[in-house]
């Protein structure tokens, strides 16, 4: 469960990233400090949806529809977090590797 959550994260960053790296940035620091499921899949669904709605930017995302069937509380909640932000750092890092 959590490496398909890591592969729709990664696949996303790099949607994001291809478009515009500062996008991917505001989207991973909006969402890193949320410490409660409600608020932190809120969060990252409403930049999604901005992300995708914005005339101006205009991007192919969504969120992952699994994330929303699945109870999240204590760790499962925490390791759901943190596969998404392992696979969206993980986009934010590729370049940086490409340039070394």
């Amino acid at each position: 469960m959590f490496d398909e959550i890591w592969s729709w994260a990664y696949r996303t960053g790099m949607i994001i990233k291809e478009r515009d790296e500062k996008l991917l940035r505001m989207l991973i620091f909006d969402i890193r400090g949320e410490e409660t499921p409600g608020r932190f899949l809120e969060k990252l669904s409403n930049r999604l949806c901005e992300y995708r709605t914005n005339k101006n930017i205009g991007l192919d995302v969504s969120i992952k529809s699994d994330l929303f069937k699945v109870k999240w509380h204590g760790d499962k909640f925490y390791h759901m977090k943190a596969a998404i932000m392992a696979g969206l750092t993980d986009a934010l890092s590729v370049r940086s590797r490409e340039n070394e």
